[in-house]
């Protein structure tokens, strides 16, 4: 079994992960004992059909509910209807995807599911994990989140572009230390549809993710690994705007907005949704959080990659100096 990395934890796979990079330590077992235990274990076998009430992950546009989850004795399975399901065992850290190959789930749309849904789902239950895409500019991480199709991964690989290494593309992990913030993304890769990667420059791809009709890229930017303090979020507003344009959020919006993209398994355990909103809550307060609009055309994308950018800079200097003149509640460039 091949041993990969993914937000910053090992996880260990019975199947090729290729979107992955390898971890560079090995698992050896010797007379059933295991050194360097990896976090997760992903692996395919049969599932047995769970009792008891499903709840709601995602919904579709009409209503729908296309990810189910059911709590079960040691963990949950997670539903993705006619298509597979997964099952975590939270006792021995293992994720397993029933393997019926009557399923109509490829390999490549298994590791979708597994990689941008299930493990940051599995995470959640002990730390929070953002829908965000996220930039790292010069040393410090600033995060994008919003409703889909709103253009945060097509933001952030156009800052990649510029030469800002790329964190995230869907997952954030965020982890505390020292009274800071860090952001650990999930893996280094971007999906995005077929016009936005032109836009942006990417005309390559690595694998297809079928089931969100998006190409995969890495090739030609730069990517971020490992944890850098999270000191920016920007909420990526949807509607267009004339012009670039930057809001600032008060902390209560902030918190809103950082619960509604993040990922939730335990939602039927009020005690952990409670957890989580302590934890989103405690984020934000160490945060700047901004909402950012601009028009929605495809040839403004370098142009609000380089206002992001400046944006950014001018925060870092104001928080470096003490000087908050420089982070009005409304900035705006052309």
């Amino acid at each position: 079994m091949a041993l990969y990395t993914i937000y910053g934890r090992t996880i260990q796979s019975d199947m090729a992960l290729p979107e992955l990079a390898p971890a560079r330590r090995s698992v050896e077992r010797d007379g059933g004992a295991a050194s360097g235990i990896p976090d997760l274990v992903f692996q395919r076998g049969r599932i047995a059909e769970p009792d008891g009430r499903w709840f709601d992950i995602w919904p579709v546009p009409d209503g729908r509910a296309w990810v189910r989850g059911i709590k079960v004795p040691s963990g949950y399975v997670v539903r993705y209807e006619d298509r597979a399901d997964f099952f975590v065992d939270l006792d021995r850290r293992t994720i397993t995807c029933d393997d019926d190959t009557d399923s109509g789930c490829p390999d490549d749309m298994m590791r979708h599911f597994l990689l941008d849904q299930v493990v940051p789902l599995t995470l959640s239950l002990n730390a929070p994990v953002l829908h965000a895409s996220s930039v790292v500019i010069r040393g410090a991480m600033a995060a994008f989140i919003g409703p889909g199709g709103a253009g945060k991964s097509t933001l952030a690989v156009a800052l990649g572009r510029l030469g800002h290494p790329v964190g995230s593309d869907d997952g954030l992990l965020l982890a505390r230390q020292d009274g800071e913030v860090f952001g650990i993304p999930a893996y280094a890769g971007a999906r995005l549809c077929a016009d936005s990667a032109k836009v942006a420059g990417m005309g390559q791809r690595s694998a297809d993710a079928p089931i969100a009709a998006k190409l995969r890229v890495r090739d030609g930017i730069p990517f971020f690994a490992g944890a850098a303090p999270l000191v920016r979020i920007y909420v990526v507003d949807p509607r267009p705007s004339a012009d670039v344009a930057f809001h600032a959020l008060t902390p209560r919006a902030a918190v809103m907005a950082l619960l509604e993209q993040a990922y939730r398994l335990a939602l039927d355990d009020r005690a952990a949704l409670a957890r989580q909103f302590e934890d989103l809550a405690d984020a934000a307060l160490g945060i700047e959080a901004w909402r950012l609009s601009f028009p929605r055309t495809l040839d403004a994308w370098r142009v609000l990659a380089h206002a992001v950018a400046e944006h950014f800079h001018l925060g870092a200097v104001a928080a470096a100096t003490g000087d908050r003149r420089g982070n009005g509640a409304a900035c705006k460039s052309a």
